[in-house]
């Protein structure tokens, strides 16, 4: 499969998955009561940070960058565990030469409780965005697309905040958009951070 029906499938599964989840949440919780629509609302702000680095394919180097981003949880009054997320984040390159990734990513976080306070979760996103360095992989500067997938553990410490820590598989691709090099820049991710319950 290439880059651009990666893309095009992953776009297709987390839109299929948001119109399931709200036709799951529009049915499932207030079906006694046809007068009440289920909403979604803010319930949880993340702010995160962390580290990821990638063996560059033809760029000489290593690629190395330290994620910095703000998570706004949207939960679904039938069943909170499903989020709809927006996660506008700034991210900086030191390696291999200095810049940023800057964009905001959209996707869907599902967590599940295990045992007590603590939950694992799973999430993916898709973000425009804007990497700032040139690479043989990427060619100039300029519009990327940024995948998303992985999952981790949060651990609630009181009713109104908690930490997760996780990892990330990151797809850096422009789906031959532009006229570039469009070789992909794959790298994995640890994050880790501090949310808020709203």
């Amino acid at each position: 499969m290439g880059i651009r029906q990666g893309f095009v499938a992953v776009l297709l599964f987390c839109v299929v998955q948001c119109a399931a989840v709200s036709s799951f949440a529009m049915e499932s919780r207030y079906e006694v009561d046809p007068e009440h629509v289920a909403g979604v609302r803010l319930n949880q702000v993340a702010v995160g940070g962390g580290y990821a680095s990638a063996s560059m394919t033809r760029t000489p180097g290593v690629y190395k960058v330290y994620p910095a981003f703000i998570r706004l949880g949207f939960g679904f009054e039938a069943n909170e565990r499903i989020q709809l997320t927006v996660e506008p984040f700034v991210h900086t390159i030191v390696e291999p030469e200095h810049g940023v990734e800057t964009g905001c990513a959209f996707g869907v976080r599902y967590s599940e409780p295990v045992a007590g306070p603590l939950c694992v979760y799973a999430e993916g996103s898709v973000a425009p965005m804007y990497l700032s360095i040139d690479t043989v992989e990427q060619g100039g500067a300029g519009f990327n697309f940024l995948l998303q997938a992985g999952g981790g553990l949060e651990v609630e410490l009181s009713s109104v905040m908690g930490l997760f820590t996780g990892y990330r598989f990151r797809h850096i691709s422009h789906a031959h958009l532009v006229d570039r090099p469009n070789a992909a820049i794959d790298s994995h991710a640890v994050v880790a951070g501090v949310v808020w319950y709203l």
